[in-house]
């Protein structure tokens, strides 16, 4: 037993590590563009505002006013 000796670290594997950096800014790429596009929906829906519908002839709101079997 060597009291004074430390157990030396494995060699760097400096491709590994490149190759590693390079995934991590990808990966904050494709995050960046998927926020890009779900904040762009979110505007696009906001700003498609309704407008002016008739509700007798409308799919949803107008069967409370109107009513075939009545």
């Amino acid at each position: 037993m060597c009291i004074g000796s430390r157990p030396s670290a494995p060699p760097r594997n400096l491709q590994a590590e490149q190759q590693q950096k390079a995934q991590a800014e990808e990966q904050k790429e494709t995050k960046k563009t998927a926020r890009q596009e779900a904040l762009q929906t979110k505007v696009a829906g906001i700003r498609g505002g309704t407008g002016r519908r008739s509700l007798i002839r409308s799919s949803g709101g107008g069967m409370g006013y109107y009513s075939e079997y009545s």
